[in-house]
């Protein structure tokens, strides 16, 4: 097995796909979503359809990418964590 810089570097390591968040709530704010979707499907037109998932595309586009820069600031502050205990040592 490859060590991780090599996994990281390959991609083999992608959080987004198995991070699942554990609050309970997390499930039922996603079935309210998708509820939601449908009742609109049932009453908009086509192009307010259109218009809607374009709107929740952005929407995921847009927490994508603030979801990689938190994650990239916590990395960032555990390696210099881990860089100040061993800096300090003794």
């Amino acid at each position: 097995m490859s060590n991780i810089l090599e996994q990281l570097y390959v991609g083999e390591i992608r959080p987004e796909e198995v991070i699942v968040p554990k609050n309970p709530e997390y499930r039922t704010l996603n079935n309210k979503i998708s509820n939601s979707k449908e009742q609109l499907k049932m009453k908009l037109s086509e192009t307010d359809m259109e218009l809607l998932e374009e709107t929740f595309d952005l929407l995921s586009r847009s927490s994508s990418m603030y979801s990689t820069e938190v994650f990239i600031y916590g990395f960032k502050k555990g390696a210099l964590m881990i860089n100040e205990v061993f800096a300090n040592r003794g």
